[in-house]
């Protein structure tokens, strides 16, 4: 019985850090091409939009 709990509890870490390494590097993705839109167009509408519907993505991966 703790021989099935340590497994359970061995994959629940694992899940927990691949999902956690995974909404990184999406951030990051994100992060760089917000810095691009920057860049090219400056800060306007389009730059919120795409911070919120990424975001948004990103953050419903959680659930």
């Amino acid at each position: 019985m703790a021989l099935v709990a340590a497994v359970l509890s061995t994959l629940g870490f694992a899940v927990t850090l691949i999902r956690h390494v995974l909404f990184k590097r999406e951030f990051y993705k994100l992060k760089e091409d917000m810095k691009k839109h920057t860049l090219e167009h400056g800060v306007n509408e389009e730059l919120w939009i795409l911070f919120v519907t990424r975001s948004r993505k990103m953050l419903r991966f959680w659930r």
